[in-house]
């Protein structure tokens, strides 16, 4: 096993994935079950084995229950869950044997909790669709004596949640209200409960149902944030749930400072989520994102239907009106109508009744947009608008006397598909990534093949995410660079600070981290700033997606901006950044060495540097960018460059001595420049994508 063990450190360390037949071929590694799962290389055996051999063959199969059985820490389990939630499922005879061997662990308490906590991870996972299976582990999780490890019952309690969400249990309800007399693990169960009460209002078929089990939700999400600080969930679901409450009930004060605080612990949750990385978040995220994005839309309608008329109309219906009016389709994915629409369409139907004026709005929007974006729905829209108007024939049932029935005729039917606006939209990016193509320059264009090139062979770029995503950061930066290199500050004042001020202070490297996020949030990467906790530390940028997760580290530099320099005095904490995801970062510097005002050439403020970084057998990938500031415009360095010519002469004069002949720059000809007098350019360097000596 030893022999197995330093092949696959050799690998790893050389940044690669071995094969099978590194190890004598997979019958070696297939033979080696008991001492695999003893490995610290478990996970990486396994994807070997995975990769390579027929999975249906008895031998293989005999091979994985050899290694689940013999696994009984939480490392090794949790790493083995991790690996098969991100591939296609296994045979179901693996994955049968594989849910009975986690769900005897977890119910044995002489086995360490955080064994058995990764037991329950692996049980959820592998039971997958399988009716059997599911009703087996929410018996188990409905037996849990109250007296275990809390911190066990609270990990219960939550896949608890996620089966009755599943499939309805009483059972579930009833172990989920018996925790609430457990410490450390009521707020967890406090917040499984106020799900369970928001499921049942989202099919709830009266307003008074909906509303009732709304506010019955909310009291136990507040129980669950009271419980433990770090429950940033259940405050964005408490907060959500008030102000559609106060929505419903036309109250209107506070929505400001609700709002912003809905979308700072929105903020926290997120982080947290991608951070903790656990696929059991997917569903959580999903209900805690959609709550959060009807409080936004409901507060901005909120002070619409409170104007007679509408300025930005277009914005209004097509953003939030008909997003808000269907929301149990457009926001929470159900494919039928009921439960929130109780409490928000009666206002939204009231204001058009006493607006009549604003469905000329609706109308103009289907009119000017309507082909376009629910396509031939469209004309079936413009008739009913056109009923509630009195032009036509009504389309509704004879006697409907107000104009609420059409209206809500139309505002029923007024929103497209998500499939079909995800379509759309794809199709739309895909024109706007063509027009940026068409403008990319070519010492743009050197630059993302220098740097991507140097990234090849890199751990984990060769996972599809993984590149896809670097390489649209990488792009993005380097289109940073380029954008901050043309503007002058009386064209774009945000550039100001990139530019010498006589009589204030050098910049500090807070200016270009705003100015990067900036420029960031255009482009929808997941990119946020100043996060805590990321390998011990404060990540300046961080850049994140799908789980994947890689930081840029913002510096300035006043007195050495070399490349090599820069790589010296700051890779080593860039590349600390990466210790917990993918060892690439990205160091950008404020470089505030710049000689008379002038940046070199695109080409030499950018490098990639590869290598054994930290000498942890790790190799790791950094890109410096260097930002050029204390600058001055064209026009400013010709009125230095010619009254520094002007003195020359002057004193050549004054001296006796021939002046140097300089000639003006014309349009067309070769120029003689005096050299001594020019402004000094940095060399051309070359972009390294080769490991180069140790930070």
């Amino acid at each position: 096993m030893q022999a197995l063990d330093a092949t696959m450190e050799a690998a790893l360390r050389d940044g690669r994935t071995p094969s099978a037949a590194e190890f004598g071929g997979i019958a070696a590694i297939l033979a080696s079950a008991d001492g695999i799962a003893h490995s610290h290389f478990v996970p990486e055996y396994m994807a070997l084995v995975l990769d390579e051999a027929d999975l249906d063959d008895p031998g293989v199969q005999a091979f994985s229950r050899g290694v689940v059985q013999g696994l009984d820490g939480d490392i090794g389990i949790n790493a083995l869950v991790d690996l098969v939630a991100e591939r296609t499922p296994l045979p179901d005879a693996v994955e049968a044997v594989w849910f009975r061997r986690w769900l005897d662990l977890a119910q044995d308490r002489t086995a360490a909790a955080s064994a058995r906590i990764a037991a329950l991870r692996g049980a959820l996972l592998t039971k997958r669709q399988d009716a059997r299976r599911s009703l087996r582990l929410s018996s188990v999780i409905a037996d849990c004596a109250i007296d275990d490890e809390p911190a066990f019952l609270a990990h219960a309690a939550r896949i608890a949640g996620l089966l009755h969400a599943e499939s309805p249990s009483e059972a579930l309800v009833d172990f989920l209200n018996d925790l609430l007399e457990v410490a450390d693990a009521a707020d967890e169960a406090s917040f499984e409960l106020g799900m369970e009460r928001v499921g049942l209002a989202l099919q709830a078929g009266s307003g008074r149902d909906v509303l009732a089990r709304l506010r019955e939700a909310r009291t136990r999400f507040d129980a669950s944030a009271s419980g433990r600080e770090a429950r940033a969930d259940a405050r964005v679901l408490s907060l959500a749930i008030g102000l559609l409450d106060d929505f419903f009930e036309e109250r209107i004060g506070g929505w400001t400072e609700r709002l912003e605080e809905l979308r700072r612990e929105a903020f926290a949750h997120s982080a947290y989520a991608i951070q903790e990385g656990d696929f059991l978040n997917g569903a959580k995220e999903a209900e805690v994102s959609a709550w959060a994005s009807l409080a936004v839309r409901l507060g901005s309608l909120a002070d619409s239907l409170e104007e007679p008329a509408w300025w930005n109309a277009a914005h209004i219906i097509e953003n939030e009106l008909l997003s808000v009016y269907s929301a149990n389709r457009t926001l929470f994915r159900r494919s039928v109508d009921g439960g929130l629409e109780w409490l928000v369409r009666p206002r939204i139907e009231g204001y058009y009744a006493r607006h009549r004026d604003q469905l000329y709005a609706l109308r103009g929007w289907l009119k000017a947009r309507g082909s376009s974006e629910l396509g031939t729905a469209a004309a079936d829209l413009i008739v009913r608008t056109d009923a509630a108007l009195g032009r036509g024939g009504d389309p509704d049932p004879p006697g409907a006397a107000t104009a609420s029935p059409a209206v809500a005729a139309v505002l029923e039917s007024g929103k497209d598909s998500y499939e079909d606006r995800e379509r759309y939209l794809r199709e739309v990016i895909a024109d706007v990534n063509y027009v940026e193509f068409k403008q990319i320059t070519p010492p743009v264009m050197e630059a993302v093949k220098a740097v991507l090139h140097a990234f090849e062979g890199l751990p984990y770029f060769d996972n599809p995410n993984v590149r896809v995503f670097v390489r649209a950061v990488v792009v993005k930066t380097l289109l940073f660079l380029k954008s901050r290199m043309d503007p002058s500050p009386g064209v774009d004042p945000t550039v100001s600070y990139l530019f010498i001020r006589e009589g204030e202070p050098n910049p500090l490297e807070k200016s270009l981290q705003q100015d990067f996020m900036r420029f960031l949030h255009t482009s929808m990467l997941g990119s946020v700033d100043e996060v805590r906790g990321i390998a011990a530390g404060r990540a300046d940028v961080m850049h994140q997606f799908e789980g994947i997760r890689f930081i840029t580290e913002i510096k300035r530099e006043e007195q050495d901006a070399s490349l090599e320099n820069l790589i010296a005095s700051y890779g080593a904490q860039t590349t600390l950044y990466q210790n917990t995801n993918i060892p690439i970062g990205i160091l950008l510097v404020l470089d505030l060495t710049t000689r008379d005002g002038l940046s070199g050439h695109f080409r030499t403020l950018y490098r990639t540097e590869i290598g054994d970084l930290l000498r942890d057998g790790t190799t790791r990938g950094v890109l410096v960018v260097k930002i050029p500031a204390r600058r001055v415009d064209p026009s400013t360095a010709t009125r230095e460059a010619t009254s520094r010519i002007s003195k020359a002469k002057t004193a050549s004069q004054r001296d006796g001595k021939p002046a140097a002949k300089v000639m003006a720059p014309k349009d067309h000809g070769a120029q003689t420049v005096d050299t001594s007098l020019a402004p000094r350019f940095r060399g051309r360097r070359k972009i390294h994508s080769r490991p180069s000596r140790d930070v």
